[in-house]
């Protein structure tokens, strides 16, 4: 995952609010792809916040689509996940990632209309997140509206990153929470 660009997870990290700018497109046309070099940016700045490097197979990618880190999951065989499995109910035991990337449909229309899947549940899905996060763990919420903390007495706000990436394109904001 090295990367030839500059690296923001380094450069200003001690924030708590960053701003990130990237190109696109990128070569994959997945609906609801993320922009060129942002997978790799985000897993980088959870790293960086977990304070230590460590394996892919501790990154959990619930919402995967066309995700390269980590074990991907969909809910759709088509998106060619590592594992085909709904969010709301993760077939893991608990505490077992140090990383959990959630970038779920940014509504229910569009979880239908784009994605073909069932209404989403907040509090499910962010629920399962938690409970496979290891403690220290990092959980990513990514997502076009600044999602509230799934649960306050567990979850540490540490980064909060606004990710801009062509005109007229909605901008992003990338949670990075921290189990107590």
């Amino acid at each position: 995952m090295d990367l030839t660009l500059n690296k923001p997870w380094e450069q200003g990290a001690q924030g708590k609010n960053d701003a990130w700018f990237l190109p696109r497109p990128k070569k994959n046309k997945y609906p609801g792809g993320l922009p060129l070099h942002a997978e790799e940016w985000i897993i980088k700045m959870a790293m960086h916040l977990y304070g230590e490097k460590f394996k892919e197979k501790y990154i959990l990618q619930p919402f995967g689509g066309a995700g390269k880190y980590g074990l991907i999951l969909d809910i759709k065989e088509e998106a060619n996940p590592d594992l085909i499995a709904d969010a709301h109910n993760l077939p893991f035991k608990d505490k077992i990632f140090k990383v959990v990337f959630c970038d779920p449909p940014y509504s229910n229309k569009e979880a239908k209309e784009i994605y073909g899947t069932s209404p989403l549940s907040y509090k499910d899905w962010s629920q399962e997140a938690e409970r496979v996060l290891q403690n220290k763990g990092i959980l990513i919420l990514y997502h076009k509206h600044i999602l509230p903390n799934p649960n306050p007495k567990v979850l540490s706000l540490k980064k909060r990153v606004f990710l801009g990436n062509r005109v007229y394109h909605t901008p992003r904001v990338i949670q990075f929470y921290q189990k107590n």
